[in-house]
């Protein structure tokens, strides 16, 4: 978990001028949010070898949005295990995967990793959760392709590496079209891609075709 851990907290340590070459798509709103890396949450039954959802970047940078108290509390940890000693980096990971796992539950995207956790019938404890670029953009706008593969070297991929899994759920075309962009062949496990819908409202159809795919594929390998 050590490798875990410290790739996690690399992320976290990242400043957005790492990834941006200009601030075009920096949110007008919460800007101290929009400055933290937000490198996602393993869950404490993670072990190498099991599955990692993958999204595109943190969502929260409408020029409308006002934020809320769970937003709070998240960047909030996020802050702290970016900043924690080495004394107390297990801890604030810890503290920081228990209140991104329990915030995400709340969120339209929910429906979609619950999906995925059915189909691999697996518990959210067992898997691990990450975004392609670990920020917000503005309007949460796509990020130009340069960013994307700053955000893949220096962030996705050593994180990918140290969590080691047999198999990588994309959630949503945007994640699966980077990740197919900018992961050589071979450097990445099984990739299934789901499909999403305007809001998470529901689940495609071809999201449910690939959920079928998936749960074959898992029972295959026992």
């Amino acid at each position: 978990m050590n490798n875990i851990i410290d790739s996690f907290h690399k992320v976290a340590q990242l400043r957005r001028e790492n990834l941006f070459r200009d601030d075009r798509l920096m949110p007008i709103t919460h800007r101290e949010d929009a400055n933290t890396a937000a490198p996602g949450w393993v869950g404490h039954d993670y072990q190498p070898g099991s599955i990692v959802l993958l999204g595109i970047n943190p969502g929260g940078g409408g020029d409308a949005y006002r934020g809320n108290p769970t937003d709070r509390a998240l960047y909030g940890r996020l802050r702290a295990f970016r900043d924690a000693s080495p004394q107390d980096l297990e801890a604030a990971f810890t503290r920081l995967n228990e209140s991104w796992l329990s915030i995400q539950q709340t969120h339209s995207l929910w429906r979609v990793i619950s999906a995925a956790l059915d189909a691999t019938g697996l518990r959210s404890s067992q898997v691990a959760f990450l975004n392609m670029l670990p920020f917000r953009t503005r309007e949460d706008k796509t990020a130009p392709s340069a960013v994307m593969a700053n955000a893949w070297r220096l962030a996705a991929q050593p994180q990918i590496r140290a969590l080691a899994p047999k198999a990588i759920v994309t959630l949503g075309f945007k994640a699966a079209d980077a990740l197919d962009r900018l992961a050589n062949t071979g450097s990445v496990p099984r990739v299934f891609r789901l499909k999403r819908a305007r809001g998470d409202t529901r689940i495609t159809d071809e999201a449910r075709a690939t959920l079928a795919e998936l749960h074959d594929w898992m029972d295959s390998r026992g």
